[in-house]
C-alpha cells in the first residue's frame, strides 16, 4: 500500500481544494489502505479498497482524456477517489475456526492427491478448498486458491452506497455538482435508489443527462472491477 498511498498524495498534491489535507489525513488514520474492496467478490483482500480506488482513478483519467478532457484532472481524481468511501471502516474480519470434521475431510481430500494441508486456515477458506477439491481440481498443475481473510459487513453508518460515500467526502471537502452526482450514482442501475421516480425518468437518468462525469466514473468502476481485477 505505500506505493498507492504515494500515488494518491502525488496526484492530489497540487489540488487547491479546501480541506484536501484533512481528507488525506482521514484516509491515513482510517482503514482505507488496509480494507478489502468486498467480502467475496473483487479484491477481497487486505488493501483491496485502495487498490480498486487507484484502478478507478487510472481508468477515469484515461476515459476523460479519450473524450477531449471534458473535466479537470482534479474533478476526475476527486470523484474517483471518493466513490467508494462508503467502504471505509465498513468491514470486519471474522476469524471463525473450522471444525475438526471439516479439517479432517479436507486433509483426506488433499492426501489423495499428495497435497499437504495449508498452515493457515479459517472456516471460510476450508469450505472453499473442499469445494475446490471436489469440483475444480484437475491435477498437479492446478494451483490451490490462496488463503483469504473472511470479511463481513459491519456498517456503523448505514446510509446506502453512493449516498454514504458522498456524505463522508463532504465532511472534509466541498464537491462540485458534477463530482457529487458522479459519486452518488457510480453504481447506476445497481443502486437501490434507482427506483425514485422523476417526471422524465429516474434520478440516475437525470444525473446522466446533467453530467458526463457520472458516466466516466461508472465506466471506470466497471472497467476496473470487471477487467483489471478479475
Amino acid at each position: 500500500m505505500p506505493d498507492i498511498k504515494k500515488q494518491i498524495k502525488m496526484l492530489t498534491a497540487d489540488f487547491e481544494r479546501e480541506g484536501m489535507n484533512k481528507l488525506l489525513t482521514f484516509l491515513d488514520e482510517s482503514d482505507f489502505y488496509t480494507a478489502p474492496c468486498s467480502t467475496k467478490f473483487h479484491l477481497n483482500r487486505v488493501g483491496g479498497l485502495a487498490e480498486h480506488t487507484m484502478n478507478v482513478i487510472t481508468c477515469a483519467l484515461a476515459i476523460n482524456l479519450r473524450y477531449n478532457s471534458m473535466y479537470s484532472i482534479e474533478s476526475v481524481v476527486i470523484a474517483a477517489l471518493c466513490h467508494d468511501f462508503c467502504k471505509i471502516n465498513f468491514y470486519a474480519v471474522v476469524d471463525e475456526k473450522p471444525t475438526d470434521a471439516q479439517v479432517n475431510y479436507l486433509r483426506s481430500l488433499l492426501a489423495k492427491n499428495s497435497l499437504a494441508i495449508p498452515a493457515k486456515l479459517n472456516k471460510a477458506y476450508v469450505s472453499l478448498l473442499i469445494d475446490f477439491m471436489l469440483k475444480k481440481y484437475k491435477g498437479p498443475s492446478t494451483p490451490l486458491p490462496e488463503f483469504f481473510l473472511n470479511y463481513q459487513v459491519a456498517d456503523e453508518l448505514p446510509l446506502g452506497h453512493g449516498e454514504k460515500s458522498l456524505y463522508v467526502a463532504q465532511q472534509f471537502i466541498k464537491l462540485t455538482p458534477d463530482e457529487a452526482m458522479a459519486i452518488r450514482w457510480h453504481m447506476a442501475a445497481f443502486d437501490a435508489g434507482i427506483h425514485f421516480k422523476y417526471p422524465s425518468g429516474f434520478a440516475y437518468d437525470e444525473a446522466v443527462k446533467l453530467s458526463k462525469l457520472v458516466s466516466i466514473i461508472l465506466l471506470a468502476d466497471i472497467e476496473a472491477s470487471n477487467l483489471m481485477e478479475v
